[in-house]
């Protein structure tokens, strides 16, 4: 079974890649949506968007939780594979709550624009996750997340301990078989011992 300690190790190193990790970017406010297109399977040019999406889409959800982030992955593989990111200019009486919507809505088709909005598109298909964030970052002006000074000493610390748990795994590993060694000397000798005994 797995110490409890370890698995906080795991936890908190999770955490801290989702809040620093590739994508942790900060959008402008004139992004009200993103849509994703793209196949379920990564024939056909399909890896690069199902890999951002499984990484850097959830980065940027965390750092962007009014944002509404969706995803559609009925397309074929044939099909292209389409980023729309969908700019509006609130009304000066919109308030940030009513601009906020969930990224879970079951209407997977990209939402009637509105009179301010405008859409840009990245074609996803036959590029690389890194590719395809860094095609976002150049459209949208979106700002890096810098870690603070605690998280940089959080990193350094689980590090450390992982680096001390692999030493601590492989000392272990060292003892166990040293011991199923000298168990199975024994046994041997046990066995010699009673065939001179007949």
């Amino acid at each position: 079974m797995v110490s409890l300690p370890h698995r906080m190790r795991k936890l908190q190193t999770r955490l801290l890649a989702i809040r620093l990790g590739s994508g942790a970017y900060i959008l402008p406010k004139d992004i009200n949506r993103i849509h994703m297109r793209f196949a379920p399977r990564i024939e056909g040019g399909h890896m690069g968007p199902r890999k951002f999406w499984h990484h850097e889409l959830v980065r940027l959800k965390y750092h962007n939780p009014a944002v509404s982030m969706t995803t559609d992955r009925t397309a074929r593989a044939e099909d292209p594979a389409v980023l729309s990111v969908h700019f509006t200019s609130p009304s000066p009486t919109q308030s940030s709550e009513d601009t906020a919507s969930s990224s879970t809505t079951a209407d997977s088709t990209t939402a009637a624009a509105q009179p301010t909005e405008r859409v840009s598109t990245i074609d996803m298909k036959h590029r690389t996750n890194a590719e395809i964030l860094e095609e976002l970052v150049r459209m949208t002006k979106a700002q890096a997340v810098e870690a603070t000074e605690a998280e940089r000493e959080e990193l350094r610390s689980l590090e450390e301990q992982r680096v001390k748990g692999a030493k601590d795994s492989a000392k272990s590993l060292e003892v166990r078989a040293r011991v199923a060694r000298e168990k199975q000397l024994l046994e041997q000798a046990r066995g010699e011992l009673a065939a001179d005994a007949v």
